[in-house]
């Protein structure tokens, strides 16, 4: 496999279009998006066929929601490359954004027969699955993908399911784990506030909301967390404080 990899490597870097494919490259990762994308021309001008240039070009239109160029460009890449794993994932990927569940299912499995140990094909083939129901597959698959990757991307996912399914120290546990990586996670500290909630634990389930709010890299909206402070603080009798949290939620409705 990493021989393999090794001679990819090196059939790409004679592409004509591989050096500004490299500064593509870097210019999305410093998010100079118009500049990537301008680079990104024209290495393909000089290679249509340069599969990371492709990959490439399918991130940068999914990030403007452009899913008809991203998956267009994805499959003239699996046409040059059928074994380009990280290609098939993205289409994979790509399908999901667009909440299109079945297919997103059909491109995940085929990402993972390419490469069963990439962490993020499991990740997302188990969120298809638990959005269509198949909730054992999922749990499974999030598991797999621990195994690989234990991060708060993957630890997550499978402690909200559990948590659905109504093991709530399994879903503790993953809790604990994902917070002992990120201690400032907001989206850890949100799944906590929540399963203290489930727990009738009001008090402690409103200070790590409130926590939760105070922070701001993640993916929970602040919507969300006001949604479940209302909650708290209602339950716990705080009915000034619920109402704080409910103008809030309104307001973000007006948005």
């Amino acid at each position: 496999m990493i021989h393999a990899a090794i001679l990819l490597f090196a059939a790409f870097a004679q592409s004509a279009g591989y050096e500004e494919y490299q500064k593509a490259n870097s210019l999305f990762t410093a998010a100079r998006f118009a500049e990537s994308s301008a680079a990104l021309d024209r290495a393909l001008s000089l290679d249509p066929n340069l599969v990371p240039a492709l990959t490439l070009k399918a991130k940068l239109a999914m990030s403007i929601n452009r899913f008809d160029v991203a998956n267009e460009s994805l499959r003239h890449a699996l046409e040059v490359d059928p074994k380009a794993s990280y290609a098939q994932f993205l289409l994979g990927f790509s399908f999901y954004q667009q909440n299109e569940m079945p297919q997103a299912i059909e491109a995940l499995e085929k990402a993972r027969k390419l490469n069963a140990r990439d962490p993020r094909t499991l990740l997302y083939l188990g969120l298809a699955r638990e959005t269509t129901g198949n909730t054992e597959q999922a749990l499974s698959l999030y598991k797999d993908a621990i195994r690989l990757e234990e991060s708060v991307g993957t630890l997550l996912p499978c402690a909200r399911l559990l948590m659905v399914m109504g093991d709530l120290d399994g879903s503790a546990s993953l809790i604990e784990r994902a917070l002992k990586r990120e201690p400032n996670s907001r989206d850890a500290h949100f799944e906590r506030g929540r399963l203290y909630l489930k727990k009738s634990l009001v008090p402690e389930a409103a200070k790590e909301l409130e926590l939760a709010l105070s922070l701001h890299s993640g993916d929970i909206t602040d919507r969300q967390i006001h949604t479940l402070l209302v909650q708290a603080y209602r339950a716990n009798g705080q009915d000034a404080e619920a109402a704080k949290h409910a103008a809030a939620v309104r307001e973000s409705e007006k948005k």
